[in-house]
């Protein structure tokens, strides 16, 4: 019995150096990036933390003026809210890339008019303190002719931050008036 032991214990340590891809093993999806599919549900396989959405306080609602208007009801363009936020998340390499989106409504104001209007919506990605990522987006929506209210939907699929901060990070989405050259 005590000759067997060394043997079994050998077996046991070979077996454990076998050549599997850890990697294969953390994104099933494989080497080209996209996400693994359930048969079962035909959805994608859920790898790794999805940070939640949030609205920073103050940027759920938008408001723009006539030039030298500002703070005046009756001068008002436009108003927009955001009213709804989810994301979906997938691993790519070391990267983690969300689809953040956010539901909305546009409703013109006194001095506004149909057409398309560029509301200012910013993504930023906090960990801690620390921002990762951010990105501030001309969002088009269209406020059809006879319509003074529309809804919109703002999709960004390409928010991209190290997959390693997935756990302890936030995404932040919301309207930001800019500047646009700031991150």
């Amino acid at each position: 019995m005590l000759r067997s032991i060394p043997v079994l214990l050998g077996a046991v340590l070979i077996a454990g150096c076998t050549g599997a891809n850890p990697g294969a093993i953390l994104n099933p999806g494989g080497s080209d990036g996209q996400p693994a599919i359930d048969a079962a549900t035909n959805a994608a396989v859920v790898q790794g933390t999805c940070p939640k959405v949030e609205l920073r306080e103050g940027t759920a609602i938008y408001r723009s003026y006539v030039k030298g208007g500002d703070g005046d009801p009756t001068k008002v363009i436009h108003q927009g809210s955001i009213a709804d936020t989810t994301r979906q998340c997938r691993i790519n390499g070391d990267q983690m890339v969300a689809t953040v989106v956010a539901s909305g409504r546009l409703v013109a104001g006194p001095a506004g008019k149909s057409g398309q209007i560029d509301v200012p919506i910013r993504v930023a990605v906090l960990d801690g303190e620390n921002l990762i990522y951010s990105e501030l987006i001309k969002h088009p929506v269209i406020l059809p002719e006879g319509q003074p209210t529309t809804q919109f939907v703002f999709t960004n699929s390409a928010v991209t931050f190290p997959a390693s901060s997935a756990g302890t990070a936030k995404i932040l989405v919301g309207f930001d008036p800019g500047p646009y050259d700031t991150p």
